[in-house]
């Protein structure tokens, strides 16, 4: 039994050589990687303080009860991460407070409306606008014109309804004349 050389070849599994990836290219992949997660984990961060923020806004007006406001000061120690704050003082009653949280491809608004008694009156979401769920404010400029035109009104009203004892008597009290059946009739005494 004569073996061949061909068969002793075949029978040796044949050897696949791996091709070796670069220590260069390992390291920008691990630095792509750690990029992309820094970037997901910064965006997340902003949208889950906004989220939990606003969460414990509405626990807060509920426990509220009827009248619907708290404590501004309650709501400072429930704020999460580290928003910007911008406050909107132009308001004749009350404060604009606007909680911007910034993350990479998007920013998380929570806007307040605080009375001038610190109270919470209402919030939103928006990232601007003129009113604030639905709230308008009165600004102090806007308050002004609208005293000077209810003055207005109100003096133009006195004009036109003066009561009578301011109008002046122009007619001579009318005279009595008494006709003959009464004069000529006699006096009960």
């Amino acid at each position: 039994m004569s073996s061949t050389p061909e068969s002793a070849e075949t029978t040796e599994p044949a050897s696949k050589s791996k091709k070796k990836v670069s220590t260069q290219r390992r390291v920008i992949s691990w630095v792509f990687i750690a990029i992309l997660l820094g970037v997901v984990l910064l965006e997340w961060r902003a949208k889950s303080s906004q989220a939990k923020t606003f969460e414990s806004l509405g626990a807060a007006m509920d426990e509220a009860g009827n009248s619907g406001e708290f404590p501004f000061a309650q709501f400072e120690e429930t704020v999460q991460g580290n928003p910007d704050v911008d406050v909107d003082e132009s308001g004749a009653i009350m404060r604009l407070y606007h909680y911007k949280w910034n993350g990479i491809f998007k920013t998380y608004h929570l806007r307040l409306l605080v009375n001038d008694e610190d109270l919470v009156v209402t919030y939103d979401t928006e990232p601007e606008g003129e009113t604030v769920n639905g709230m308008r404010r009165i600004s102090k400029k806007n308050l002004e014109e609208l005293v000077q035109k209810n003055k207005q009104e109100v003096t133009a009203q006195k004009a036109e309804s003066k009561p009578v004892s301011e109008t002046p008597v122009t007619e001579t009290p009318a005279k009595k004349e008494t006709s003959e059946k009464e004069a000529a009739a006699p006096k009960d005494e």
